[in-house]
């Protein structure tokens, strides 16, 4: 009788391994992905990223955004009701011009 019951756990927890390993590769991406196999970013999102993190940095209406070829992002924007000119460089840093 014991020898039964065990060998039908032995099978209940075979099927459960084999089953979760199914599931596993299929998935259709990795659920784990490390860092940089993600979703590539599109110009957009790359801009709309740039922009809020200007207006993160204290300042508004930010207008005219353009990405340099060094990567730097230019914008003029708002700080005070004063009109300015501001950079974004590739380290995240966001300066005055």
């Amino acid at each position: 009788m014991n020898r039964t019951l065990l060998a039908i756990a032995l099978l209940g927890v075979s099927a459960i391994v084999a089953t979760g390993a199914q599931a596993q590769s299929a998935a259709p991406y990795p659920v784990n992905s490390p860092k940089g196999t993600g979703a590539s970013w599109t110009p957009g999102a790359e801009a709309s990223y740039a922009k809020a993190t200007i207006q993160s940095a204290g300042y508004s209406g930010v207008s005219d955004l353009t990405r340099d070829s060094d990567g730097t992002w230019r914008a003029h924007a708002l700080k005070n009701n004063a009109k300015v000119n501001v950079s974004l460089d590739r380290a995240g840093r966001v300066t005055a011009n």
